[in-house]
């Protein structure tokens, strides 16, 4: 259920943009479905993350941004924002507070040295620098078509490949009776 949740708002969204073809009205859809989404978290009591609140407060923010304006280019910072966002906090928790976000995330699930740790955070916060900023440049180098091409099927690939390598190299990391 909290799956089918938490992909509610981006369903709609693309969904709202194939058949329509209007960024303006996806961008309401997205900001109508992600505010529902929320009251949906709540009543069914899943616990709302940080990464709710920050989606829902840049969505509403930005897309009143770009359907005020008429522009586009409010919401596709969207994306680039979330993405720099987690890399930062992988990057700040790792070297500021000297604690691993993925390993508090994930340590119950996967037992690594803190070099591995350490290695894997760098991995992913690297990756989502180099997410968000590749969507800025396809944002401003390209049309909306392309854009939302590149955020339906470029970014899920990138991602999907990604974790891909990251299950390889992980797999050299962990103990043998794992």
């Amino acid at each position: 259920m909290k799956a089918l949740i938490d992909f509610f708002p981006i369903v709609l969204f693309f969904l709202s943009y194939k058949l329509t073809n209007d960024m303006f009205l996806a961008t309401g859809v997205a900001m109508a479905s992600t505010a529902v989404q929320m009251l949906l978290m709540k009543w069914k009591k899943i616990p709302i993350q940080i990464m709710h609140w920050m989606s829902l407060v840049l969505i509403v923010v930005l897309g009143s941004m770009s359907i005020y304006f008429h522009e586009t280019i409010f919401l596709k910072w969207k994306f680039s924002v979330l993405e720099w966002t987690m890399g930062a906090a992988i990057l700040i928790g790792q070297y500021v507070f000297n604690k691993n976000m993925l390993k508090i995330l994930l340590g119950h699930e996967l037992h690594l040295s803190d070099e591995a740790w350490k290695k894997f955070g760098l991995m992913w916060a690297g990756f989502f620098i180099f997410l968000g900023t590749l969507n800025i440049y396809i944002a401003y180098n390209f049309s909306d078509d392309v854009w939302f091409n590149f955020k339906l099927y470029g970014s899920l690939g990138l991602i999907l490949v990604f974790a891909i390598v990251q299950e390889a190299w992980l797999s050299k990391q962990l103990p043998k009776d794992e």
